[in-house]
């Protein structure tokens, strides 16, 4: 699988983790099969903001931008801004292939 590369700041640590935290109890009153998840919060929670990128695979690339869809949906209904999210979610879909950024 394809290694990603994401800038983090600890805005988007944060919402990361309300993000997966909201998808993990939808996946736990959907089916209850939600190991993958877990696994995706407790990495975002143990990551160190002193690294400044965190790693991610295709696949947790994915789980990532479903929950911050779901998060965005659960805004939109409750008539709150999803600003923040939307902007997020764009560089989660454009991620970094290398961890050598030039910026």
């Amino acid at each position: 699988m394809a290694n990603y590369y994401l800038k983090m700041d600890n805005i988007m640590k944060n919402m990361f983790v309300v993000a997966l935290n909201e998808e993990l109890k939808a996946q736990r009153e959907q089916d209850g099969h939600a190991e993958e998840t877990e696994t995706l919060l407790k990495k975002v929670r143990e990551y160190d903001l002193a690294e400044k990128r965190l790693q991610i695979t295709a696949g947790e690339q994915r789980q990532i931008r479903k929950a911050l869809n779901r998060l965005r949906s659960k805004y939109l209904a409750a008539g709150r801004y999803s600003d923040g999210i939307d902007k997020v979610i764009l560089q989660v879909a454009r991620p970094n292939t290398t961890r050598h950024m030039f910026w």
